[in-house]
């Protein structure tokens, strides 16, 4: 896991920023370690009870990010597969519960809030590594939807940040086209400023 994400040019200082982390690629590590009854594992997403009645770790094998909510307090995951592994490129948290509704959640909304009432705009896009590297570019004022569209709740919450100016950087596939147009209904309603 080091050794990726330093040919990705995540050095230690951005790692801990980030608080970027590693699931190893087992089974049940984590439930083992963790000794959860079986609803507080499933009920936090981070596993769950197998076909077998045994506990099994939601993630394995990737590079994880945890997911706060504007306070800072980790509400989810996201992982990441590492090369060489099987599974879904990209894997969030599952599970809604009261502390992680990813319709109301932005990646990195705390860690570049300053950034984004400063120059009053957030930049919203697809992924975590993207974030980090608009941040990494000198831009820190990027925030990533969950692995779900972009909502209103989520408009909402940029503007409590004094966000006027949403720039949109979702991939140009058929995906990101259906969520720009989404977004410009609410573009009168909350007075912004939407760039694509």
């Amino acid at each position: 896991a080091r050794g990726y994400l330093r040919s990705r040019g995540y050095d230690g200082e951005l790692v801990r920023t980030y608080r970027i982390g590693w699931a190893p690629d087992d089974w049940d590590q984590l439930a083992r370690r963790l000794k959860l009854k079986d609803d507080d594992l499933r009920d936090s997403g981070l596993g769950f009870v197998n076909k077998a009645s045994r506990q099994q770790d939601s993630f394995r094998g990737r590079v994880m990010f945890p997911i706060t909510d504007e306070r800072g307090d980790a509400v989810g995951f996201g992982g990441r597969i590492l090369p060489g592994h099987e599974g879904s490129k990209y894997k969030n948290t599952s599970t809604e519960s009261s502390v992680y509704d990813k319709s109301k959640i932005l990646y990195g909304l705390h860690t570049h809030r300053d950034g984004i009432v400063k120059a009053g705009e957030a930049i919203i896009c697809e992924g975590y590594t993207d974030v980090i590297g608009y941040a990494t570019g000198g831009i820190p004022r990027a925030v990533a939807t969950c692995g779900t569209a972009l909502t209103e709740d989520h408009v909402k919450l940029l503007k409590r940040f004094s966000a006027d100016r949403v720039i949109l950087s979702f991939d140009a596939d058929a995906a990101g086209i259906a969520a720009a147009e989404r977004v410009y209904t609410w573009e009168r309603e909350y007075e912004l400023d939407i760039r694509v």
